[in-house]
């Protein structure tokens, strides 16, 4: 039985390893635990030292993409798990996932669940999987190209799972799996100007790589000019406005983005849209804006 590597990522998070990885060192599946630190200047490495934990030291933070994408090309082995350094794991975690994962060759990812979970205890397929507790098919994400750098940090697992369908392949909750998450453990500690900026930036980047003509014309063109009059409100103006005023330069990046999907894509059912319904990323307030118009015109008319 192959030892699957759980890969930590960190960066300035010693507090937070303190607390929780004692409980991924007793993962009862075959395991090596494996830190990769983005540059942490907090005392992380001695610590990690301290607990004989072998860890990948990385001389600045580039990332949790690329953190994760060094795990994945360091490593050959057929699986991989992640865990953020926020996450308190039972012993048993593992099992469930790689008992999901083994029963299906099209299951790329499957996720623990860390928030409320209202449908039942059998496996159910989802649009995206969480990198805050998962297992993977590591040749599988190797081979479609692994998680995209450009995002840095927010959207990337989702993004990576829109691929992932694209490809051909399914992601899963394992509902038997539970686990314990801080939530934004290390996000929080990001300046807060970064973090919106990242987080308004990669939502517009994903869609308008992954929206066909007809749903950039239909949904994107309006959600963008929704979100530029959110950009106004507080906080972080200055930032929420820098992503939609230079979306422009991302072009470059989009058409590039779009070629390489074209390229793995195995059917042009949208199955990551199927599961989101007609209200995926912001579309909803989209919708609510035209009800309201037609509200008030019918207002009139009475």
């Amino acid at each position: 039985m192959q030892e699957i590597p759980i890969v930590v990522l960190n960066y300035n998070g010693l507090h937070l390893l303190k607390l929780y990885l004692d409980s991924v060192l007793r993962t009862e599946y075959p395991n090596e635990v494996i830190v990769v630190d983005n540059g942490s200047k907090d005392g992380s490495l001695e610590y990690l030292k301290s607990k004989g934990v072998k860890v990948i030291p990385l001389d600045r933070n580039y990332g949790p993409s690329y953190a994760r994408n060094v795990a994945i090309r360091t490593f050959k082995t057929k699986y991989m798990a992640f865990l953020d350094n926020d996450v308190e794991v039972p012993k048993d975690w593992l099992d469930p996932l790689v008992e999901v994962t083994k029963s299906d060759e099209s299951i790329a990812a499957v996720q623990s669940v860390y928030t409320e979970w209202s449908w039942g205890e059998e496996p159910s397929e989802i649009p995206w999987f969480s990198t805050a507790a998962a297992l993977t098919r590591r040749d599988v994400l190797e081979r479609v190209g692994g998680f995209d750098e450009h995002y840095f940090f927010y959207w990337e697992d989702t993004e990576l799972s829109w691929r992932l369908y694209r490809a051909g392949y399914r992601v899963m909750m394992v509902p038997k799996s539970r686990v314990i998450h801080e939530a934004h453990g290390t996000f929080k500690r990001l300046p807060s100007q970064f973090t919106s900026y990242l987080t308004m930036r990669n939502q517009l980047i994903l869609l308008l790589s992954y929206y066909n003509k007809k749903q950039i014309l239909s949904n994107f063109i309006p959600l963008y000019f929704v979100r530029l009059i959110q950009s106004f409100s507080p906080p972080n103006r200055k930032a929420k406005l820098k992503a939609i005023l230079t979306l422009g330069k991302e072009m470059g990046y989009v058409m590039k983005k779009r070629s390489e999907v074209r390229k793995i894509t195995v059917s042009n059912e949208d199955r990551f849209l199927n599961y989101l319904g007609k209200d995926p990323f912001g579309f909803m307030e989209i919708r609510s804006i035209i009800e309201g118009i037609k509200y008030r015109l019918l207002s009139k008319e009475t």
